[in-house]
């Protein structure tokens, strides 16, 4: 059972994350960014898709693997919509090409950089929180259902039941992007996590 106390601390970890990924959005763009973490959820994985009010559907995920004392994988969830316009902002009208699927290479390659720094900053901060030195892999993107994704993200073979779920949204100019970070601890490590916290 998690501790109120590490629930706390996870909550201030998910602040933090989102004032570093704020300002280097707002340096990308150029743009007035927000991004609010409402709450924080430590469950199982199967309990993911009720806690985020999500229907079976096809969604982006990016995801971005880290290796360390502590491992597993951090994933950027995004609908459909919100990735489209995410990347639009992102790529301000250079794209033009006809998606074939769910997005066009360029949004593709923009989702991944946004992924990148939407990801990346709830690891340094917990590594922070753990003085850790935690390694990051290049990040990744794929469309599908959520279970799918989740299975994607998780290194081959390694299946935990535990995740930490970041509800967050992000706002750019007027549009609302809805977004959630999971973390995804591996195997053996969600112990020592909330220990060091």
């Amino acid at each position: 059972m998690v501790e109120l106390e590490n629930l706390e601390t996870i909550k201030e970890m998910g602040d933090s994350s989102a004032a570093m990924v704020v300002e280097s959005l707002r340096e990308m763009l150029c743009m007035d960014v927000e991004m609010d973490v409402s709450a924080v959820h430590v469950d199982t994985i199967e309990g993911i898709p009720e806690i985020l009010k999500l229907a079976d559907d096809t969604i982006v995920g990016a995801y971005v693997g880290f290796a360390g004392n502590v491992s597993g994988t951090v994933l950027t969830i995004l609908s459909v919509e919100s990735a489209r316009a995410m990347a639009d902002i992102l790529l301000a009208g250079m794209d033009e090409e006809e998606p074939t699927g769910h997005l066009t290479e360029m949004q593709e390659s923009a989702i991944l950089e946004i992924g990148n720094i939407l990801t990346s900053p709830f690891i340094d901060v917990m590594a922070d929180a753990m003085s850790m030195e935690l390694t990051q892999s290049p990040p990744a993107i794929a469309c599908d259902r959520l279970s799918v994704l989740i299975e994607r993200s998780l290194d081959e073979g390694v299946k935990d039941d535990v995740a930490i779920v970041f509800n967050s949204a992000l706002h750019v100019v007027n549009q609302n992007i809805d977004c959630n970070i999971l973390m995804l601890p591996n195997p053996g490590t969600v112990n020592l996590l909330f220990a060091q916290l």
